[in-house]
């Protein structure tokens, strides 16, 4: 359900494209259903333009696609593919966080904590995502090979909804807090190698809730297509 803007102190098309994002994220809006330009350009009381904006960027993030005659609908990644983004994060995640340790000070290390702590203080599934994602927004600006941190990038989406599906269930979030204050000792002790395999391990346990949830019922995840030839 659509509510109209009034808050016009940022450029619409950001504010509709924050605003249809979180109602993904939320699950609000599901696999399959759709997303029509002037229907939604209706209910927020703006013109079309701003709202075409905001779908031609979701469209890139490749949380939507196309769909005939007109419109979008709204995609979801398979488990094949939830798993193959996970399969780089694991290799490409724990060498990015060790090198971002390298160059820790005392002033970024408080800000770290404080990042943790505001994970530790979320009550709800929507603000333990908010919190766990200003705490990989801090160490993902820091990642000085910028190869890597593109790659990274190309994947912010995508892990974004995965982390509301894995934070929905209590056990998520316990284990995120967790994961993250491990996270932080490592960075605040500037410890290389404790790093490392303290995102090994928050990345694993991701994955594992995510399929949990994947099992339970709780995703709409489509199943993977098949491939010609076998």
């Amino acid at each position: 359900m659509y509510v109209p803007l009034r808050d016009r102190t940022q450029p619409l098309a950001q504010m509709v494209y924050q605003g249809l994002l979180q109602d993904i994220a939320a699950r609000r809006r599901l696999a399959g259903e759709r997303l029509v330009e002037a229907e939604i350009a209706r209910a927020l009381d703006v013109s079309r333009t701003p709202v075409r904006e905001a779908l031609n960027r979701l469209e890139n993030d490749g949380l939507i696609e196309s769909a005939k005659p007109t419109g979008y609908v709204v995609t979801c990644p398979s488990m094949d593919d939830v798993r193959d983004i996970f399969e780089i994060r694991r290799a490409l995640e724990p060498v990015a966080f060790a090198s971002v340790v390298r160059d820790a000070t005392p002033e970024l290390a408080a800000d770290l904590t404080r990042r943790q702590k505001a994970i530790e203080q979320a009550e709800t599934p929507a603000a333990s995502a908010q919190a766990n994602s200003a705490f990989r927004t801090f160490w993902l600006d820091r990642i000085r090979n910028q190869r890597l941190r593109d790659t990274l990038l190309r994947f912010h989406m995508q892990v974004h909804l995965v982390r509301a599906a894995t934070l929905h269930s209590e056990a998520g979030r316990t284990a995120a807090k967790a994961g993250t204050r491990r996270l932080a000792l490592a960075y605040c002790d500037r410890d290389e190698i404790a790093a490392h395999a303290a995102m090994q391990d928050f990345v694993d346990a991701a994955l594992s809730f995510f399929e949990q949830a994947e099992a339970e019922g709780a995703l709409q995840t489509h199943p993977a297509p098949e491939r010609r030839g076998q």
